[in-house]
């Protein structure tokens, strides 16, 4: 006689998932805020930024179209249950981007445009970070990180932008499933002008290893070479030049700053919507 199978389903596993996430945003309600005013000035900064796109997207046009990293079909890479990356093929020099294919009903779709040189992306990492971690870890959530270039003209002369946006895509292509953690260790240890203006190429590849990437060489000369700093230019000037954003169902046409956040397609605006847990949950209860 087989014994019952008291395992949870998959509803009460998403049930309790969204308990603790509940719990989660109900502390990170009061801490928002003390930290309101200081988020939505980050956020600023990152908008602000803008300003000197026109110019860097200029130049990037001229660059010739290069192959895109693995697992970044739609210019991101999606990280799913467990922190592992969906898997996808490589863009061709010269193929567009596709967006992801939607989530299951009730599991919503994070897409997360960031630059790693851009203070105000690196407040989001630091503060929304852990309760994304959580949504990950439970399979609640997807998350999209879409790498952007066009804050070279602020690292004076170092091309940080570039050179940290193409180290993500060694990662994504060499070792998708440690993305996520790359890029938490990325903004964690992001310089601070004016004492610096970039990580050194022996740098990121630290942070590489200590994100739990095993094939180290691979991604090494992949951040050395710069394998796939052109693919980076190409797709900062798509999602921020011609478009369209390489989102499903996206509400927004091109990406004016960063860190700009969708959630199925929506734009989470701090200002306006107050912290992303309830934003989230806004449009699960609209659904």
């Amino acid at each position: 006689m087989n014994a019952p199978d008291n395992r949870p389903t998959k509803n009460e596993k998403r049930q309790d998932a969204r308990e603790k996430a509940r719990s989660m945003r109900e502390a990170q309600n009061k801490r928002s805020k003390r930290n309101k005013v200081l988020a939505q000035l980050g956020w600023a900064v990152g908008v602000l930024g803008v300003v000197t796109v026109v110019a860097v997207l200029i130049v990037t046009s001229l660059r010739p179209p290069g192959p895109g990293p693995a697992n970044m079909q739609s210019d991101g890479i999606k990280i799913g249950a467990g922190l592992a990356a969906v898997q996808t093929p490589a863009l061709l020099p010269d193929e567009l981007p596709i967006p992801s294919e939607p989530n299951a009903d009730g599991v919503p779709a994070i897409s997360v445009f960031l630059d790693y040189t851009c203070p105000a992306c690196a407040q989001f990492e630091g503060y929304y970070g852990p309760i994304l971690r959580t949504w990950l870890e439970n399979g609640t959530a997807t998350v999209a990180y879409h790498p952007l270039s066009f804050r070279d003209a602020q690292t004076a002369g170092t091309r940080f932008a570039t050179r940290a946006a193409n180290a993500a895509a060694c990662v994504a292509d060499k070792a998708p499933d440690s993305f996520f953690d790359f890029t938490q260790l990325m903004f964690e240890n992001q310089p601070q002008a004016p004492a610096s203006y970039e990580l050194t190429d022996a740098q990121m590849v630290e942070l590489a290893g200590a994100s739990g990437v095993e094939n180290i060489d691979a991604v090494a000369s992949c951040i050395e070479e710069e394998t796939f700093s052109n693919w980076v230019g190409q797709a900062t000037a798509r999602a921020m030049s011609s478009g369209p954003v390489p989102v499903k169902d996206s509400e927004v046409a091109l990406i004016k700053g960063t860190p700009t956040v969708l959630v199925n397609g929506k734009e989470f605006q701090p200002a306006v919507h107050g912290d992303l847990a309830s934003f989230v949950a806004s449009l699960e209860e609209s659904e």
